[in-house]
């Protein structure tokens, strides 16, 4: 993997993380989960390779640091296309040669960032086709308590540490 700018800004962070006044994380970074804790957004980045890991906790790491408003290309973007909710973000980043795209919205809570489903995409079409409904639908699920968000881990490290 080449050294880029998301890596060494990564390791600044990482750096900084043994200090309490150095940086702060905006939000809290959490996935989809059904009522006994499975998530298929955990399963895809537990079953990633070492690549797809490294290139997803650099994504997060650049983008739990900024305000919502600076969550653009190259590392976000909103989506346009779902009309039942306007307020999804895809996490753009590529590995093994695949744009991985894990779409999300910023919620429930306040300084929450949840990852609802893993998509991938390939000539400006996202996959699965019907990303949109299921996002929707583990949205809702969220927020009447059919089904939680839960923290993201990293190699068994949750990733709920947020600082304002």
């Amino acid at each position: 993997m080449a050294l880029n700018s998301e890596l060494l800004f990564t390791n600044k962070i990482k750096q900084s993380q043994k200090c309490d006044t150095c940086f702060q994380f905006r939000y809290k970074i959490k996935c989809y989960a059904d009522l006994k804790l499975k998530s298929d957004v955990q399963d895809c980045y537990d079953s990633g390779t070492d690549e797809l890991k490294a290139e997803f906790e650099t994504a997060l790491d650049y983008l739990r640091s900024m305000e919502r408003q600076h969550w653009r290309r190259p590392h976000a973007h909103k989506m346009s296309k779902c009309q039942t909710f306007k307020d999804f973000f895809e996490i753009r980043f590529k590995a093994n040669n695949v744009q991985q795209r894990p779409i999300g919205y910023f919620g429930p809570g306040s300084d929450e960032f949840t990852i609802l489903i893993w998509t991938t995409e390939k000539g400006g079409s996202i996959t699965p086709k019907s990303w949109c409904e299921t996002a929707n639908r583990r949205r809702q699920q969220i927020e009447n308590g059919t089904a939680i968000a839960k923290c993201i881990k990293f190699d068994g490290d949750q990733v709920c540490i947020a600082q304002k």
